[in-house]
């Protein structure tokens, strides 16, 4: 429609490695740029809880994001513009309205770790406490009166991740495990790699090039809790609200 760019989003609910394919898919795919969440994008985590509660159109989010990136998108130089963000995951829809072919990569994470994760990233200190609960549509509603910031993350990670999975009804879609990118398995880590690499339209890269950039750290959380003890005083409301979407994504309570 209206970019002749090739168009790319990576996108999660947070704390899923994003981050990283800014400067790997830059620097290892032709005429490609990557970014992580370019300025502005925190308008579009309100615009993605706006259109899944129904309160707006599709029409605002898609037309903001051509004006927003017209510059990279009118850019000849780039053939492939890869956004990886996590705000983004309610726009898709609407980006759809403007631009053809958009492909998504779904990061996800198991839920016990991503909230152990996002809590070590300050999720409910300082200001990111204050916007959750006081600023309307930046926290997903999630339809249940709980203050627990915990129980609040499994129940955002069940909506955020099924929301995203939605697409795969309307857009090239490959869902990827946190686990598997990351994993200390170097086999595993380099063949979930090459496969998201294909899924973009680019050749595999060597193991070791592969290796090497995962061995960078990116935006890493002062993590605390241990996952075995948050799983198990957790154990009975992830057994009753967010079983049945673990399941869909292959996780389990063990």
């Amino acid at each position: 429609m209206s970019s002749k760019t090739n168009v790319s989003l990576i996108t999660s609910t947070g704390r899923t490695g994003t981050m990283f394919f800014k400067d790997y898919l830059t620097a290892t795919c032709p005429n490609t740029l990557c970014l992580h969440e370019p300025h502005p994008s925190r308008i579009f985590k309100f615009l993605s809880n706006l259109i899944i509660q129904k309160k707006i159109g599709l029409n605002l989010a898609g037309t903001l994001y051509l004006f927003f990136r017209k510059s990279i998108l009118s850019d000849e130089a780039i053939e492939h513009y890869i956004e990886s963000s996590n705000f983004l995951f309610g726009c898709i829809p609407s980006l759809n309205t403007k631009i053809d072919g958009i492909r998504i990569v779904h990061l996800i994470r198991h839920p016990v770790n991503y909230a152990i994760s996002h809590m070590g990233h300050g999720f409910w200190k300082g200001h990111k406490v204050f916007t959750a609960k006081h600023i309307p549509f930046w926290l997903e509603n999630i339809h249940h009166p709980i203050t627990d910031p915990y129980e609040i993350l499994f129940l955002r990670w069940c909506l955020v991740n099924n929301i995203i999975a939605q697409q795969k009804a309307t857009n090239h879609y490959l869902l990827v495990k946190f686990e598997n990118l990351f994993s200390s398995d170097p086999q595993i880590a380099n063949t979930t790699l090459n496969t998201i690499r294909i899924f973009l339209g680019f050749s595999e890269l060597n193991s070791s090039e592969n290796a090497k950039w995962l061995s960078i750290p990116k935006n890493t959380s002062n993590k605390k809790e241990k996952p075995e003890e948050i799983a198990e005083k957790y154990f009975s409301f992830l057994r009753h609200h967010c079983i049945d979407k673990m399941k869909k994504f292959d996780y389990s309570l063990c």
